[in-house]
């Protein structure tokens, strides 16, 4: 339960009647109950005289300074960070500072009156640099195998044995021994390509907790090490904390949502698999989740040595279960189910497992929809939305688009407020189908798309990601890889757009084909993979004229559909104009 709550700082917010709030919560768990059994080490955390685990997480909040409509929305922190308000479609200063308050973009929230939180749960935030992070408990364990995995768009000539991403580090987890003869390197080519194992006389430890190999790690080449630590903080302290401090919420608010994208996405789905939807006096916690771009993956959230932040290996929590009645049965016995909107871009798609949410993993026929939750493709994105200045500098192979599925995604959420708090029916899942004959294979789409765009670069069909047979339950390293389940797409339409899904009226242009695929920029010797989480914009030549009028039709159908609100119509011609 949430111990205590101490206020650090309460400061006007912008012109809002709100006030951003900077606090620091404080935990206190019983190892023994029932709510907290599946949280793995918590019994070897050290505890109190009480017999209870505490920890603590940093906490921001945005709240009405007086009424408010009774609802509050906790927003997870992806990688400690709150990068902008939840639901707003009016484009904000992109800033990666996290101690400043998000900016206030459209405001979509606040003029409503949510109460908007965030709570730390990652354990290995440097915190030191303001991000929003937890001080987990440390459990005394047996040293133990674990594995960095990552892939340089740059030669490095030296790794931490943290997971990185981008500009941002993490707390490393120190090797046992320098001079280990049993720590294994390898490397390879491409996702699900074999690994190739690097002589331990070529690589060495250059510290507790750095790496370095014979010339450097190279550009575009996935390293693996592993190795053992004793360190051993339990990361699943920080799903507690989400949770206690969602209850916390409840106690103020009548309805309390929980929000995550990406990693945080993910995070929320491992709530649901562990059945942590319920304090420890039983009671339920979020009403409503909103996972965006999670695809049917989970996490290393709650397991010994666990990396967080993970993006590129596999691992055992991206095994079974992945479709949503069976990720939902441990919830299901306990109560406290919530109402799920799963939301994913056609990146997920490509990547070899969003369809798994949906769909059979092995026959890929269509799974019957889940009363409790809906999932849905937005046809044509990727998983970094629009954001040129971040994509102007990736390795890619083929223009990158900007397409942005904002709108649509705050129709979305307008849907699950009126399931939770009216009992109102959202609309039915739009996802790829085999029924009727939206779902096919991703080889089918690259000849289709090479015979309308013969310019466009291709990735190679024997490199394309796929999702295997994983053991949820393996602790094993390196992690045993079973046969791929099925991959599934969008059929594609004349002018290369994804049929399936929710279709944004840039679609409807007829000027340009928006994948949620491009291949890296080629590189001499490897083969021409998919780079991560980006799409693809292409035009046909000469450029055709974009239809308005049929843009302002597909508008006003997503309005019809409640996949678009009526307020948002001329925003939406608009951005569909100005892309093509």
């Amino acid at each position: 339960m949430l111990e205590t709550l101490t206020v650090h700082t309460s400061e006007p917010y912008g012109d809002f009647p709100y006030e951003w709030v900077t606090a620091t919560a404080e935990f206190a768990v019983d190892p023994a109950a029932a709510a907290n059994a599946r949280i793995v080490d918590l019994d070897r955390a050290p505890r109190a005289d009480d017999g209870r685990v505490r920890f603590d997480a940093d906490v921001r909040i945005l709240r009405p300074k007086t009424g408010g409509n009774g609802r509050a929305l906790l927003a997870v922190p992806n990688r400690g960070m709150a990068l902008g308000l939840p639901c707003n479609a009016q484009p904000a200063p992109l800033s990666f500072d996290p101690t400043a308050a998000p900016a206030a973009g459209d405001a979509f929230l606040l003029r409503r009156g949510w109460t908007i939180a965030w709570c730390g749960w990652q354990w290995d935030i440097r915190r030191e640099w303001g991000a929003v992070g937890l001080n987990a408990p440390v459990a005394e364990v047996e040293p133990g195998r674990l594995r960095v995995e990552f892939r340089p768009d740059a030669d490095q000539a030296e790794h931490p044995l943290s997971d990185n991403v981008a500009l941002l580090s993490f707390t490393e987890y120190p090797t046992v021994d320098v001079h280990d003869p049993d720590a294994v390197l390898t490397v390879r080519t491409s996702p699900m390509a074999a690994p190739q194992t690097v002589p331990r006389s070529a690589w060495r430890f250059t510290g507790p907790t750095t790496f370095a190999v014979d010339g450097g790690f190279r550009a575009f080449h996935i390293y693996r090490l592993i190795y053992r630590s004793a360190f051993a903080p339990v990361a699943g302290s920080g799903l507690l904390a989400l949770r206690d401090f969602g209850a916390h919420l409840h106690g103020e608010h009548e309805f309390v949502f929980a929000h995550g994208v990406s990693q945080c996405g993910r995070l929320l789905r491992q709530m649901l698999f562990d059945g942590l939807n319920v304090d420890e006096s039983g009671a339920r916690v979020f009403d409503g989740m909103f996972s965006q771009i999670a695809s049917a993956r989970r996490g290393e959230f709650n397991q010994r040595f666990a990396q967080p932040s993970l993006t590129t290996p596999l691992t055992p929590a991206y095994g079974a279960p992945l479709d949503t009645a069976a990720l939902l049965t441990r919830q299901r016995a306990i109560g406290g189910t919530p109402k799920i909107m799963f939301v994913n871009s056609a990146w997920e798609y490509w990547r070899g497992d969003a369809a798994l949410l949906h769909q059979n993993p092995e026959t890929g026929e269509d799974l019957p929809e889940d009363p409790d939750a809906r999932a849905h493709l937005i046809s044509g994105t990727d998983h970094i939305g629009p954001a040129p200045e971040i994509k102007k500098f990736m390795p890619l192979a083929n223009p990158a688009h900007a397409l942005d599925p904002a709108l649509v995604l705050r129709a979305l959420f307008i849907q699950l407020e009126q399931w939770v708090c009216q009992g109102r029916e959202p609309e039915p899942s739009q996802v790829p189908r085999r029924a009727d004959g939206t779902a096919t294979t991703r080889e089918r789409v690259l000849e289709q798309i090479r015979a309308r765009f013969p310019a466009a670069a291709l990735p190679d069909p024997q490199h394309l990601p796929w999702t295997p047979v994983i053991d949820s339950d393996s602790t094993d390293l390196p992690l045993a890889l079973g046969d791929p389940l099925i991959a599934l797409v969008s059929t594609v339409d004349e002018n290369g757009n994804e049929l399936a899904g929710i279709r944004l009226p840039d679609l409807s242009a007829g000027t340009t084909a928006y994948t949620g695929w491009n291949p890296r920029a080629h590189v001499d010797g490897l083969p021409d993979v998919l780079y991560e989480m980006l799409g693809s914009r292409l035009t046909s030549e000469p450029p055709a004229t974009p239809d308005i009028a049929a843009i302002r039709a597909a508008a006003r159908s997503l309005i019809d559909h409640r996949f678009l609100l009526p307020e948002d119509l001329d925003q939406a011609v608009a951005q569909a104009t100005d892309l093509t």
